[in-house]
C-alpha cells in the first residue's frame, strides 16, 4: 500500500505541473485565445484602413490633371465655404 501511495504522489506532481503549463497564461491555451482575439482585431483594423486607402485613391483619381471632375471640385468648394450667396448647403454625414 505504501508503494501505491508513493507511485500516485510521483505521478500526480508531474501531471499537475503539465496541466498548469498547458492552461497557463504565458504559453498555454489562455495565451492562444488571447492572441487570436488580438489577431482578429488587427485584421479588422487592417480591413478598415484598406477601405480608407481605396477611398482616398478614388478621390485622387477625381483630381487627375488630365481629367478633372468638376462636380467633385464644386462639392469640395461648398464644404470649404465657397458656396454662392443665393444657395443653401446641407451637410449630411
Amino acid at each position: 500500500m505504501f508503494k501505491l501511495k508513493i507511485l500516485l504522489l510521483l505521478t500526480i506532481i508531474p501531471l499537475t505541473y503539465l496541466i498548469y503549463h498547458l492552461i497557463g497564461f504565458e504559453n498555454g491555451l489562455n495565451a492562444y485565445v488571447h492572441k487570436m482575439k488580438i489577431l482578429k482585431s488587427k485584421k479588422a483594423q487592417q480591413e478598415h484602413l484598406n477601405k480608407e486607402i481605396k477611398n482616398f485613391k478614388e478621390k485622387i483619381l477625381f483630381l487627375d490633371n488630365n481629367n478633372v471632375n468638376i462636380d467633385f471640385l464644386e462639392e469640395k468648394s461648398y464644404e470649404l465655404g465657397n458656396a454662392p450667396n443665393d444657395s443653401y448647403t446641407i451637410m449630411i454625414k
